[in-house]
């Protein structure tokens, strides 16, 4: 997807320009609507005193596919180049798969499997796209807008922090019972690339869809000086409204 969005950029920058003409307005906002089709799945691991032993869960986190907001302010400067910020808010409540080992509270190394569900779990991914922008005004209603530079990434993520289980003598089972969650926040920085294509209705008003790559590795600082890192970010591809004055 990154080829191919780099292809697409490409191929708008040497077409259009040879029809292009003087974008004369200073100023364009545009509000979006779009989906960010990147998956980032990640794992954590931890450890815990139980018993005079050592326990353990693995955490499994789905982090899926979804709606992202996306707005942005653009100026010309000069003939057709502009400079602009975006900002783009991703966010998701899903559930994390948890797989425990907990001691034997009568013997010792015979531990009990413990499967279950942390539901709740939020993800949140909020980015500022700096850019430089190509401005591209054709002989009709049809406008593009070629952009790109530096990002940063801010992520919210809740982690299981702890597992309890309900557990009935003689103890040779344990059912999952609840998860404790603790949210972890971290910053990354990264880069953008993207087009915006506009079809304008009126002078001042119109429509438009945008196609924009940026993505990042965080790491997030886990407790017991854990890291565990996951992507943010990613492709997406929307549309809404656009304003020129």
């Amino acid at each position: 997807m990154k080829f191919r969005l780099f292809i697409l950029v490409f191929i708008l920058s040497m077409a259009v320009p040879a029809a292009a003409q003087s974008w004369s307005e200073r100023v364009l906002v545009s509000v979006n609507g779009a989906y960010q089709s990147a998956t980032s799945d990640f794992s954590d691991r931890f450890e815990f005193e139980r018993e005079l032993e050592t326990g353990s869960t693995q955490s499994e986190y789905p982090v899926k596919a979804g709606f992202t907001f996306d707005g942005g302010v653009g100026y010309r400067f000069w003939k057709n180049l502009g400079a602009g910020v975006a900002v783009s808010y991703y966010t998701r409540d899903d559930i994390a798969h948890t797989t425990s080992s907990f001691p034997h509270p009568l013997f010792f190394n015979q531990p009990r499997q413990v499967i279950g569900d942390a539901t709740g779990v939020t993800r949140s991914e909020r980015a500022v796209h700096v850019q430089l922008m190509y401005l591209i005004k054709t002989g009709g209603p049809l406008r593009i807008a070629l952009s790109g530079g530096p990002s940063l990434f801010n992520v919210e993520q809740d982690i299981v922090s702890e597992v309890t289980i309900a557990e009935l003598y003689p103890y040779d089972t344990a059912d999952f019972a609840s998860a404790k969650k603790t949210r972890l926040k971290a910053s990354a920085p990264s880069f953008n690339v993207g087009a915006d294509v506009m079809w304008m209705f009126a002078a001042k008003f119109g429509v438009g869809g945008i196609v924009r790559f940026s993505k990042a590795t965080v790491d997030l600082d886990a407790p017991n000086n854990r890291t565990i890192s996951v992507d943010a970010g990613g492709p997406y591809a929307g549309g809404g409204v656009r304003i020129l004055f």
